[in-house]
């Protein structure tokens, strides 16, 4: 289950205690929270902005990476390095840390295939 609906839930709930009488009935509201992401990622995709971002995030997942709590689909790091993809920010750092640790994982017999799952 998505972060941000227990997250919606959880409020939802405590809202609903004797505590806030007052806005009990409104708490069922709360599940509407991704409804709001949904909407945020729909609208950014309307403007020039949030296009160029997209393309420019494409290697990490664009949008779909940083405004849907579910995430779905997008690539990691581990994948990125071992495709020998490149990004247009400066990631180096990142893929410095991902080599070594495929190397580290490979002498313990870890395939590519199965370091891409990770």
């Amino acid at each position: 289950m998505p972060f941000n609906l227990i997250f919606a839930l959880s409020v939802g709930y405590g809202l609903s205690s004797p505590k806030y009488a007052a806005v009990k009935k409104f708490s069922w509201i709360c599940l509407l929270i991704p409804l709001g992401y949904l909407a945020v990622y729909k609208t950014a995709f309307l403007t020039e902005k949030g296009k160029a971002f997209h393309t420019f995030k494409k290697h990490k997942g664009g949008l779909n990476y940083y405004i849907l709590p579910w995430m779905n689909n997008n690539t990691g790091i581990l994948e990125f390095t071992i495709d020998k993809k490149t990004a247009p920010e400066p990631v180096e750092w990142m893929t410095t840390i991902a080599r070594e640790y495929i190397e580290l994982m490979k002498t313990k017999g870890y395939t590519e295939d199965e370091l891409r799952k990770l």
